[in-house]
């Protein structure tokens, strides 16, 4: 069944919760710093069980599968602009599962039943898709039982088609080709011959004797890319089936790599202001038409706004694949698709996937003069602070949740949006006691770098605003609308974004992208899919697609033309937005080779760039392990860092660990060895995890939170045990105060430094504003915790000593006493000739003492007036930092 038009799909499709994909770690780093966990919502509609009468007209899907597994396989259902959820089997009959539900589920009259459209996905617990993509039913398509009052239709596994009435359930689950002109077939029962055509004609044919399952094929001259192959396999029976044969392998050849590999920087709309000059990658189309819109709106979509006023540009095919057209005239502010014809689509509307920004909801990209997009005092900079990234303080939040909360103060408009995040002169007050909100309190915290959950644009509805992490891509080069005070104007998110960036780098704050290329909302259809279809995204033998992102699909970033896009699509963000780095989002699916590149690309932009991310995988991935970006490769990393899961599972016992266990801080019983040693491992920058370790500050970045599972707060309350607001303020900051006092880049996630709490939710990706707004209130109820993550965040930016490099972190002797309960170590102020005592201490076991003789206090978390002496003694959860003259 080919994708249907972007302009007739709307939003419909990108209603599904599935942002919280892209993070959800498999590995034994599970949830690190990922996105979310792999745990999706698996809320039941209430639709009817098998001893349930349907009341009414209902739609029956009827779902084969070999396996028989209709209990672990269910239905997503939502109706067009509606948000999804799961729906489970109802029964079975001679076909396979039933899944039937009334249709007043969703429809409240009964007079438009027959014109209800509702889009459909098959899952299983895991998100796992069967097949990957959307799809869609309109009852009146469908056949209907009168006496039954039933609209039904049949699903096979592993195959897109609707059937209207019950198809064979003969399969054939594998059909590729091995090279140029060879290939198999697996089918489920035995097949006695075959027959192969390219567009319609033969070119091959052949009997299997003994009838086999597994047969193969040949054709008599080399298979052409441009054209769509389909096996029709005979059985025994005599019944036969037809289905596609995958290429992809195809694409891995030599001759394919030499004649359609493009080198060329300019994929994509290249405005100027006499001509613009479009070019987009697809060498296995027929056509490809350029279409000129007048608004980013569609009229289907908002029918005051949208306008579908449109010229068509034929595009010429030209060397290594390219489709281009020059359009004279000045463009700038219009919007842009591509209709694109080949084997696998028909005339399928598209977004060009190097567009620059789009229109709302992303279904039009936008030509852009980006000389009307800079706010004041932009050229006065021409890269973000070039800071060691071991100096660097990052901290993490998401664009609402800086401004979603009524303690904000700020302007209302604002709230939500990019300019919340520079507003300036927010407050809140309680009482006799004020304090700064927002952009104030990010700046007098002190940090030098914000890393945003993803901004790029997201398959979400930009008007109809809900919470959403936004691990769900759509436009990778576009920002995403619903943080725009205009969704509808392409310009308006640039220009706000821009003024975000000026007022952070006036503040000597970076700002870091949240990146997640390893997938897509959905594969199928998708921009990338429908120009090279098969190219874009791993798949196995059965042509079904890799799930190593969690998310139904993942990218192919060791194809050069996906590689080329990652490379081309960071350095525009770099170049265009001055940003200071990128936090990658699974980046263990990314392959070495990849990133490597990429990084080095990025440095000839912004010499000191900072580049870190996920090192692991949120399931199993199509790339060999060899060359992924995984942590046990990190030491093959060249400019570029990982999230160091070893020392924050030892701390808090984050990840995968059950929610019960205790970690150094708060641990009830003598620490693990392995623990410890994990701990001075981090201290040191140095990443021990498993068998893994990366002796490396530059490429460690040291955490034990992030916006992915809970709040150090909510952790704590997690495990089952009762703390004091006193307790859970002191074990909170004596988590992040080691990360803080320790070699790499420091992270921490917004909120922290008051006690924030999501309520206990752990995967809050699409809880609501509420559940994960920073409340400023906690801020004047903490007012200890918050000079405390000043005093370790300045220590951490201006002490030469916490940024070593790998010879001089090698040469620190971080130790434990032999009860386990206290961290010391000493480092060196070159700049100022000071020596600094650092001193952690938990709560477990006897308070123990350390000798600070000589020394003048510097930092005392707990703010006791201690006095120093050769046996000053240490409070459960305290740290001390003292120094004297080197």
């Amino acid at each position: 069944m080919k994708k249907e038009s972007l302009s007739a799909l709307l939003f419909a499709t990108f209603v599904l919760p599935l942002s919280a994909c892209g993070g959800n770690p498999a590995s034994n780093s599970s949830g690190s710093a990922g996105s979310a966990s792999s745990t999706q919502p698996t809320t039941s509609s209430g639709a009817p069980s098998s001893s349930t009468k349907i009341e009414g007209p209902s739609v029956a899907f009827h779902y084969y599968r070999d396996d028989g597994a209709y209990d672990t396989w269910s239905l997503w259902l939502w109706p067009v602009g509606a948000d999804g959820r799961q729906y489970f089997k109802t029964g079975t009959d001679s076909y396979g599962g039933v899944y039937q539900y009334a249709l007043s589920t969703w429809v409240s009259d009964p007079a438009t039943y027959k014109d209800f459209t509702l889009n459909f996905i098959v899952r299983d617990s895991s998100w796992n898709k069967d097949p990957d993509g959307d799809r869609k039913v309109t009852m009146s398509d469908l056949p209907y039982d009168e006496t039954s009052q039933t609209y039904s239709l049949w699903l096979k596994t592993a195959d897109a088609t609707i059937y209207t009435s019950e198809p064979s359930k003969l399969a054939l689950s594998v059909c590729r080709f091995d090279s140029a002109v060879k290939g198999h077939a697996r089918a489920n029962q035995p097949v006695a011959s075959y027959s192969v055509e390219a567009d319609g004609a033969s070119v091959a044919s052949g009997t299997i004797s003994p009838a086999a399952k597994t047969f193969y094929f040949n054709l008599t001259s080399e298979a052409n890319i441009r054209k769509l192959y389909t096996l029709t396999a005979t059985f025994e029976s005599g019944d036969k089936i037809s289905k596609e044969i995958d290429i992809s392998a195809l694409y891995n050849l030599d001759s394919f790599t030499n004649d359609y590999t493009y080198y060329g920087h300019d994929l994509g709309a290249n405005y100027a202001s006499v001509s613009t000059t479009f070019k987009v990658w697809s060498p296995v189309s027929q056509s490809v038409t350029l279409r000129i819109y007048e608004s980013g709106t569609p009229v289907a979509l908002n029918a005051t706004k949208g306008d579908d006023t449109h010229h068509d540009y034929p595009m010429t095919f030209g060397e290594k694949g390219v489709w281009s057209v020059v359009v004279d005239g000045d463009l700038a502010g219009k919007y842009y698709t591509l209709i694109v014809s080949n084997s696998h689509f028909d005339q399928t509307e598209i977004v060009d996937p190097y567009a620059k920004s789009c229109g709302v909801n992303g279904l039009r990209g936008m030509i852009v003069d980006f000389s009307k997009t800079n706010p004041t005092g932009w050229d006065d900079f021409s890269v973000a602070h070039p800071y060691d990234r071991k100096q660097e303080t990052v901290y993490e939040t998401h664009v609402a949740d800086v401004t979603s909360s009524s303690t904000w103060g700020g302007s209302a408009a604002n709230s939500k949006k990019f300019l919340g995040l520079a507003e300036t002169g927010t407050k809140y007050t309680s009482g006799s006691t004020s304090v700064t909100t927002g952009f104030d309190h990010i700046k007098e915290l002190g940090v030098n770098a914000v890393q945003l959950l993803p901004i790029f644009d997201q398959a979400n509805d930009e008007v109809n605003a809900s919470f959403n992490w936004g691990y769900n891509p759509l436009n990778y080069n576009a920002l995403d609308g619903i943080y725009s005070s205009d969704p509808y104007d392409g310009y308006a998110r640039i220009k706000e974004f821009k003024s975000v960036v000026k007022a952070y780098y006036d503040a000597g704050i970076n700002i870091i992208m949240d990146v997640v290329y390893n997938h897509v909302n959905g594969a199928s259809g998708s921009n990338f899919d429908v120009l090279v279809p098969y190219y874009y995204f791993r798949y196995d033998t059965s042509l079904s697609l890799y799930n190593g992102s969690g998310c139904g699909n993942e990218t192919a970033s060791n194809h050069i033309m996906f590689r080329n896009f990652m490379i081309d699509s960071t350095a525009f963000w770099l170049k265009e937005y001055k940003l200071g780095g990128f936090r990658f989002d699974l980046m263990g699916l990314h392959d070495l080779e990849t990133m490597n590149l990429l990084t080095a690309n990025c440095q000839t932009i912004n010499p000191k760039v900072t580049i870190y991310g996920e090192p692991w995988t949120g399931g199993t991935s199509g790339l060999l392990s060899t060359l992924a970006a995984t942590q046990a490769n990190g030491n093959s990393y060249v400019g570029y860092g990982q999230f160091n899961d070893g020392m924050r599972d030892s701390l808090i016992k984050g990840g995968l660990n059950s929610v019960s266990a205790l970690g150094w801080v708060d641990t009830q019983n003598a620490p693990s060895a392995g623990d410890l040693s994990k701990i001075v491992a981090g201290v040191k920058g140095f990443t021990h995890s498993g068998s893994n370790q990366i002796d490396d500050p530059d490429k460690t970045t040291n955490y034990t939170t992030c916006h992915d599972n809970y709040t150090l707060t909510d952790r704590f309350a997690a495990t089952g045990r009762t703390y004091t607001a006193d307790q859970l303020e002191a074990m909170n900051v004596l988590a992040n105060a080691v990360v803080f006092t320790s070699q790499g880049t420091t992270f921490m996630l917004a909120g922290e430094e008051f006690l924030r709490s999501k309520g206990g939710n752990g995967n809050s990706y699409n809880a609501s504003y509420a559940v994960n707004e920073l409340d400023y209130a906690l801020k004047a109820a903490h007012p200890r915790m918050f000079r405390n993550y000043q005093k370790l965040i300045a220590l951490k930016q201006n002490l030469d000593g916490l940024h070593l490099d790998k010879s001089g972190a090698a040469s620190l002797t971080p130790s434990f006493n032999a009860d386990g309960n206290e961290l010391n170590f000493t480092l060196t102020d070159t700049a100022n000739k000071r020596v600094y005592q650092v001193v952690h201490a938990d709560g477990y076991g006897t308070a123990p003492s350390v000798n600070l003789s000589g020394y003048t206090l510097a930092i005392d978390t707990l703010e006791s007036d201690v006095a120093l002496s050769a046996a000053t003694p240490l409070l459960p959860y305290q740290t001390l930092i003292a120094y004297k003259a080197a």
